[in-house]
C-alpha cells in the first residue's frame, strides 16, 4: 500500500518535467505481494494495512525514456485494516485503478477510480484514513507539484472513526 502512494508520487514528480509524447513499448510491473504496513499518523491509534493481491502498474515513455503516463490496478484485491489497541479490523474491496498523465504545460492529471483507500483526506487533507467507496477523484497538479484542482464523485468513508467504535 505505501510502496503503491511513494511510487505514485515519485512519478508525479518525474512526470512533471517531461512532454506527452509516448513512443517506447510501455513498461509493466506486477508485484503479487505486497507489505503490511502499520500507519502511526492518521488515526488516534496504530492502523495495521494489509493487502490481499497484486497490483499491477504499467508506466508509458517518450522517445528520451521519461515517464508520461502510468496506470495502475489492483484486479481481485481486499485490504483489512486493524486497529491495533483494540483488535477492531474491517476488510473492504480494493480493486480501484489510477491513471497518471502529464500534460504538455508541465502539469499532471490523477484519476483515481473505484474502491481504494487515501491517507489523509484528497479534498480537506484532514487526517485520517479514507475509502473511497465506488467513485472518482480527479486532481491536478502544476508543474511544481502543488495541487490546483480536486474534485470528488462518490463516497469517502472515514475508516478511522469504523475502526475507533
Amino acid at each position: 500500500m505505501r510502496r503503491g502512494l511513494l511510487l505514485l508520487s515519485t512519478l508525479l514528480i518525474a512526470l512533471a518535467v517531461v512532454p506527452a509524447a509516448t513512443a517506447n513499448r510501455p513498461f509493466r510491473e506486477v508485484n503479487e505481494a505486497q507489505e503490511d504496513v502499520v500507519i502511526t499518523d492518521q488515526c488516534a491509534f496504530p492502523v495495521l494495512g494489509h493487502v490481499e493481491g497484486r497490483e499491477i502498474i504499467t508506466t508509458f515513455t517518450d522517445r528520451a525514456g521519461n515517464p508520461v503516463k502510468q496506470i495502475g490496478v489492483f484486479p481481485g484485491n481486499t485490504l483489512t485494516f486493524t486497529n491495533l489497541d483494540t483488535d477492531a479490523s474491517i476488510t473492504l474491496v480494493a480493486t480501484g485503478s489510477f491513471h497518471v498523465q502529464a500534460q504538455s504545460d508541465g502539469s499532471i492529471t490523477v484519476t483515481i477510480t473505484g474502491h481504494g483507500p487515501f491517507l489523509s483526506n484528497p479534498i480537506t487533507g484532514e487526517p485520517g484514513i479514507w475509502y473511497l467507496s465506488g467513485g472518482q477523484v480527479l486532481a491536478t497538479f502544476d508543474a511544481e507539484g502543488n495541487m490546483t484542482s480536486v474534485a470528488l464523485r462518490g463516497n469517502l468513508v472515514d475508516i478511522c472513526a469504523q475502526l475507533a467504535s
